[in-house]
């Protein structure tokens, strides 16, 4: 599946919320979007998933402009404010909401065998807050991908945890993988960084290889 925003904004002239973005992310690697400012980064990833649209420009899924397969077939990850858990909520507990959203069982013995399957187990009665970044990052997005349909998803601001991106990067690296397209919504920083570890930068277009490949 690919996702791409052309001239994409929110507002007009120097106070717009989101100035025109021009980007594309596809399968076979995770692909970083920079962005700067609190409310932009949770923004972007809204357009990009096709929660909110823009006022000029357009928002493609496959090269077409279709707002229903967008909210369909991606998945908002960890999004302050619309696509985050409730800080104090124990893992168990997030885990059990989020079988309900992809309309699976969500009792106590489904909870124990998907903390076992990814080996969480242990933190099972610990407050969201206080998971790991790395472990964080991939349980959510493992949530995430059981909802039907889900062939996108959309990781906004990780670095706010703490926590190395080197940490966390191979997990989404693998999900890219396995046919998914991976965004990472972040700052400056983090993108440099994730560039290194062979990330691609969704801003140079299709044609564009993984940075570790680029001679």
């Amino acid at each position: 599946m690919r996702l791409a925003m052309d001239a994409a904004a929110i507002g007009r002239g120097l106070g717009a919320e989101v100035p025109p973005m021009t980007l594309w992310a596809g399968p076979g690697a995770p692909s970083v979007v920079q962005v700067e400012t609190a409310e932009r980064p949770m923004l972007v990833s809204m357009m990009l998933a096709g929660r909110i649209g823009a006022d000029t420009g357009a928002i493609r899924v496959d090269d077409r402009t279709d707002p229903v397969a967008l909210r369909q077939h991606t998945a908002l990850v960890d999004t302050p404010v619309v696509a985050e858990p409730v800080a104090g909520v124990s893992l168990a507990g997030v885990v059990a909401e989020e079988l309900v959203f992809a309309d699976r069982p969500a009792g106590r013995r489904a909870v124990r065998a998907f903390l076992e399957q990814h080996e969480l187990l242990r933190f099972a009665r610990v407050p969201m807050r206080a998971l790991p970044p790395n472990d964080r990052v991939r349980l959510l997005c493992e949530l995430a991908l059981l909802r039907p349909g889900v062939r996108a998803i959309i990781l906004t601001s990780p670095e706010r945890h703490g926590g190395e991106p080197d940490g966390w990067y191979e997990s989404l690296e693998a999900i890219a993988f396995r046919g998914i397209t991976v965004v990472i919504v972040t700052d400056a920083v983090t993108a440099e960084r994730l560039l290194d570890l062979g990330a691609r930068d969704a801003t140079a277009g299709p044609d564009a290889a993984p940075s570790e490949e680029v001679a």
